[in-house]
């Protein structure tokens, strides 16, 4: 058995345990912490990162004893540890160590997603805020394979912010890059404050314009839809030349946009603020669809592999799809910093010899609770319960939702990345009449212009949503064909669609099932269960103190029915 620790020390940090080149356990920082966006540093957060790693030995049945190996990815500058130090900062010693791997950034996206690729050869797109520093790569003791036709615009003293390669089905080939200098003299860098020519600090900027905080480009790709139609009437501030190098004009950027949303008013009213993120959207997505014809003509592929905080952009994914550039696209949920951690350990795995394992799609790699977990929190809260047997869970939850009622539905394993999969979920009908008025004004408090999302059957998607195929993780956009669904269309017609098997969710299709019979439709509204500014519950604790502090109606906590009165 050989095991692998998984580190992202970044600015989303979190933690994976690999146990023979397979995902056993995956948490973010922030589910630990409760602070959305959890930084986790090696040398100053050593307290929380022990927490994650105990979080991911302990469900294992795991001691430290057992580690073979710590592979750490971070988008900032490197820093090496000394195995004393890093055992120190972890929590204990390893007794048959391999190694400390330090892995490039931008590689660990790419090995985070052909790991649920099945082998299928294709080109694998990395596109984020930045990765890794150029003047670190001699230091990595995991190195990239350069192809011999790689189309390279790196700056000695760069940043890498997209990087593409070539996947053969079983080894990986570097045959883009760009890193652009950060040397804040260049024209096109004058007064970026700090942001780099990139795509996903194009919508840093844009977020922290519109939003008032540079973590807000979802907030920023559901205000686009309510934006005119961007038609260039002038040269784009983002663009891509025919070698493929990316330009964005910070200079042209600031000279028109002076409005900037400073004390984060709702956007809903605000045409200015709608229609730049209009313009960033579609900008992104020429940019995006040109840079994939450009490499597809040198490196001719049917599969594209979709990696980096970019890749979240839903709106982006379906243009993606819809140009056929590809015959396949594949995703999952963790794209971002998070999935890093996931990616660097099957790096090493890798780089330790051993043959590359595959998984299907899957996001649920936090741990379960037992019930006995639940009572006892229950306890510590004044709350009625009532245990329910399976059928009467899904009948009764089911009854609810037809009335209307909005509940909190906690079970089986958590969710590791961004998104509520069904596990801890905030679930409501999504044909309600005040269901979005009630979420976004008692519950999740959010801004009218943000979008819910359904999750339906993935055998009946196609009656309800333009859709072919499956998206178990909320990874596509798709049109909208039945009027009913009000909670869930946005105001273009489409929606950010979850589909579910018996596979891959067995407690959240047997409760579709029961909706439909009572509805006559197998969808629900599907958002995270949390507090509004808070990460998603990870534990009973969490999701009780969310519902003693909310609005929820009633809360599943596995079979367990809690109730206010």
């Amino acid at each position: 058995m050989n095991i692998i620790i998984g580190i992202s020390n970044s600015h989303n940090g979190s933690v994976s345990l690999i146990c023979d080149g397979e995902v056993k356990v995956a948490i973010q920082a922030e589910r630990i912490s409760r602070r959305k966006r959890q930084s986790l540093y090696l040398d100053k957060e050593t307290d929380l990162l022990q927490k994650c790693i105990r979080y991911c030995l302990d469900y294992s049945g795991l001691r430290y004893k057992d580690i073979n190996a710590i592979a750490i990815s971070s988008p900032w500058k490197l820093t090496t540890l000394s195995d004393e130090e890093l055992f120190h900062n972890i929590g204990g010693t390893p007794d048959k160590y391999f190694g400390t791997f330090y892995v490039p950034h931008h590689l660990s996206h790419m090995e985070y997603i052909i790991h649920y690729g099945d082998m299928q050869p294709g080109i694998v797109l990395v596109v984020d805020g930045s990765g890794s520093l150029e003047e670190d790569r001699s230091k990595f003791n995991i190195q990239e394979k350069h192809h011999s036709q790689i189309i390279n615009h790196t700056h000695s003293s760069g940043k890498e912010v997209i990087s593409a390669y070539f996947f053969d089905g079983f080894k990986s080939y570097l045959i883009y890059r760009f890193s652009p200098t950060q040397n804040s003299s260049k024209d096109q860098h004058h007064n970026t404050n700090g942001f780099l020519q990139s795509i996903g600090h194009y919508w840093r900027w844009a977020s922290l314009y519109c939003c008032g905080s540079k973590n807000g480009a979802g907030k920023v790709m559901g205000l686009a839809a309510f934006g005119d139609h961007y038609q260039s009437k002038e040269k784009d501030f983002l663009t891509i030349k025919a070698s493929g190098k990316i330009e964005l004009d910070f200079m042209k950027l600031n000279q028109l946009y002076k409005k900037p949303n400073i004390f984060c008013l709702d956007l809903s009213n605000s045409k200015h603020h709608q229609n730049l993120a209009n313009r960033v959207q579609i900008e992104t997505e020429n940019v995006i669809l040109k840079l994939l014809s450009f490499l597809k003509e040198k490196f001719p592929a049917n599969n594209l592999y979709f990696s980096g905080g970019v890749a979240l952009n839903v709106v982006a994914n379906e243009s993606i799809k819809k140009s056929k550039l590809f015959k396949k696209i594949i995703l999952n949920g963790s794209v971002e910093d998070n999935g890093t951690a996931i990616g660097a350990g099957l790096a090493t795995y890798c780089s330790l010899g051993f043959d590359r394992k595959f998984s299907n799609i899957n996001e649920y790699y936090g741990r379960k609770y037992i019930n006995k977990e639940i009572i006892d929190s229950i306890m510590s809260f004044n709350f009625n319960y009532k245990i329910l047997s399976r059928n009467e869970t899904f009948k009764t939850a089911a009854i609810l939702i037809q009335e209307e009622k909005i509940i909190g539905w906690f079970q089986g394993r958590s969710e590791f990345g961004p998104r509520a999969l069904g596990n801890r979920s905030i679930l409501a009908n999504p044909t309600g009449k005040y269901t979005k008025y009630l979420l976004d004004n008692f519950m999740k408090c959010r801004d009218r212009y943000r979008p819910y999302a359904p999750v339906v059957i993935e055998e009946k998607a196609d009656k309800y949503f333009e859709i072919d195929g499956y998206s178990p993780v909320m990874m596509r956009n798709v049109k909208v064909l039945d009027k009913r669904l009000t909670a869930v269309t946005h105001v273009d017609g489409t929606a950010r669609v979850q589909t579910v098997n018996k596979d891959q969710n067995k407690n959240l299709y047997y409760l579709l099932l029961e909706v439909e019979k009572i509805t006559g439709i197998p969808i629900l509204l599907n958002t995270s269960f949390n507090l509004p500014g808070e990460p998603i519950v990870e534990s009973p604790q969490d999701a009780l103190f969310s519902f003693f502090n909310g609005s929820l109606d009633n809360l599943f906590l596995e079979n367990i029915l809690v109730s206010r009165y």
